[in-house]
């Protein structure tokens, strides 16, 4: 249950940075070419969300990518949010498989940023974090559960070979 509240906090928390992302980008979006717009999160010209923002490589096609990640964050919840509820009855399988998924199409995203931007967008890098933690704990999770069934059934076994009666 623990599990789950921690995965449910954490896609909150990516949620609202995707959502601040998703904001920022459009208001540079929409900016006057005089204006220069500027966020808390532009460190320097390598560390900064709006030169990563600004550029034609944080869309896909089309899309901004925070975007992209507000449309799957709440699923994420649900999904953690159903696990506590006992809806659905094995969560972490389904979210790392999810977030595995997630996982390549943020590497795609930070292949450009590394390769065409070159810059980094430090709550880009934030929500990656994100992502990659649950992604472990999901796997960790899933691999727990497998070894303790895995132990139940070798207990089991053992106690019926050691109760078995000669004829």
């Amino acid at each position: 249950m623990k599990k789950l509240l921690a995965i449910c906090i954490l896609s909150i928390l990516a949620f609202a940075n995707a959502t601040y992302l998703t904001i920022q980008n459009y208001r540079i979006e929409n900016a006057t070419t005089n204006w220069k717009l500027s966020s808390f999160c532009d460190l320097n010209d390598i560390f900064s969300c709006t030169n990563v923002l600004s550029s034609p490589y944080s869309k896909v096609l089309g899309i901004p990518f925070p975007a992209i990640a507000m449309f799957v964050y709440p699923i994420i919840f649900l999904i953690a949010f159903l696990g506590m509820q006992w809806i659905i009855r094995k969560p972490f399988h389904i979210l790392a498989v999810m977030w595995l998924g997630w996982i390549a199409f943020n590497s795609f995203f930070i292949s450009r940023e590394f390769l065409f931007i070159w810059a980094y967008c430090p709550l880009c890098l934030a929500c990656s974090a994100i992502i990659i933690s649950i992604f472990i704990m999901s796997v960790i999770w899933v691999f727990s559960d497998f070894w303790e069934v895995k132990k139940k059934k070798w207990l089991f076994s053992s106690i019926k070979d050691t109760l078995k009666f000669n004829k």
